[in-house]
């Protein structure tokens, strides 16, 4: 149905053609400044300049449009949810905050983290692991089959769309054990004796596997271990926080903290962190 909504006199499809059109202008702009001033920046943006096709050609205009906006969209969102839940887990778990704290005083010692930092950040990486096995904002995924293909018992016809969820996976029983906890060390055991392959799938698997995985993952992990360094979030009182499964799974009402600098004592700043303010 999606085409042919596309095509109502809609206040919402005027919004979101008004929206693309916004985004086209931005992009197209940004590309033709860095086609005029050139040099080596060394940024995404060049990279995709430079790069060529199997046949050695460049990329198209439309190409580099669509990477880049990609990128701008896809790469933003979901590392703000991913750290939204994650702030929301820590608050409630004061014991996994200590340990955090304790790897990142150890590899940091109050300096800001670096990339080269990260294989140190071990029980850092565990505490993102575990909030986007709990909350992935990838929460459901789609599938077409491109040939007939068998599941089990059961015989599927090509051009079969298939829902995959994430969550629905990483809360079974069958692969994590009490599903509902927040337990980072589970992902302490090597890759070989943690869960079954594609238990875990954040980022999607197979050959449709989300391509901006090692970013985010990067990104994710140098947000968090930078401003734990510094506040302490604390539950402030206000609506219940409830998953909110729409393109991304969101908070609802967002989530009410408390922030609270460390080594500071009784500095309390209420705020609130919604989605997209915690990227």
């Amino acid at each position: 149905m999606a085409p042919l909504v596309r095509r109502l006199p809609l206040p919402s499809q005027h919004r979101l053609r008004r929206a693309e059109a916004y985004l086209d202008t931005l992009i197209y702009r940004l590309i033709d400044a860095r086609r005029t001033t050139g040099g080596e920046t060394g940024d995404v943006l060049t990279m995709l300049l430079e790069a060529r096709t199997e046949d050695g050609r460049p990329l198209s205009p439309r190409q580099i449009h669509d990477e880049a906006l990609t990128l701008l969209l896809a790469g933003h969102e979901t590392t703000a949810l991913a750290l939204s839940w994650t702030w929301y887990l820590v608050a409630h778990h004061p014991d996994v905050d200590a340990a955090m704290q304790a790897e990142l005083q150890t590899v940091l010692g109050g300096r800001l983290p670096t990339a080269a930092d990260l294989p140190q950040l071990r029980y850092t990486r565990m505490v993102f692991t575990e909030a986007l096995r709990l909350y992935p904002p990838a929460w459901l995924m789609t599938r077409r089959a491109q040939e007939a293909v068998m599941i089990g018992d059961y015989r599927f016809a090509p051009g079969t769309f298939f829902l995959l969820s994430p969550y629905l996976a990483h809360h079974d029983g069958r692969f994590f054990p009490d599903p509902e906890a927040f337990v980072p060390t589970r992902w302490a055991a090597p890759p070989e004796a943690g869960p079954a392959r594609h238990a875990s799938l954040p980022f999607g698997g197979g050959p449709r596997q989300c391509l901006g995985e090692g970013f985010a993952w990067m990104e994710g992990l140098l947000v968090l271990a930078t401003l734990a360094q510094t506040w302490r979030m604390q539950r402030a009182p206000g609506p219940p926080v409830e998953p909110w499964g729409l393109v991304t799974l969101r908070p609802k009402q967002g989530i009410q903290v408390h922030l609270t600098r460390r080594g500071l004592r009784g500095t309390t700043h209420p705020g609130a962190t919604g989605p997209q303010e915690e990227g």
